[in-house]
């Protein structure tokens, strides 16, 4: 069994601890591409007859 199993947390608990421990280790010249990065934009295409459609945003990506 793994550690983090045997700490009682689930794979994801473990990796958003690991994400916020690494996100608060990066030196403040790099915090802001790093934060650029972690940014998340969801997009969904209907497919019919093998064709792809029209692409939708779900999760929209952020107007600087």
């Amino acid at each position: 069994m793994t550690y983090w199993r045997n700490a009682g947390l689930s794979y994801l608990q473990y990796a958003n601890i690991c994400a916020r421990v690494l996100r608060s280790s990066v030196k403040d010249e790099f915090r802001a591409v790093m934060l650029r990065r972690q940014e998340q934009i969801v997009k969904s295409a209907k497919w019919d007859a093998g064709k792809m459609g029209e692409n939708k945003f779900i999760i929209p990506p952020k107007e600087d």
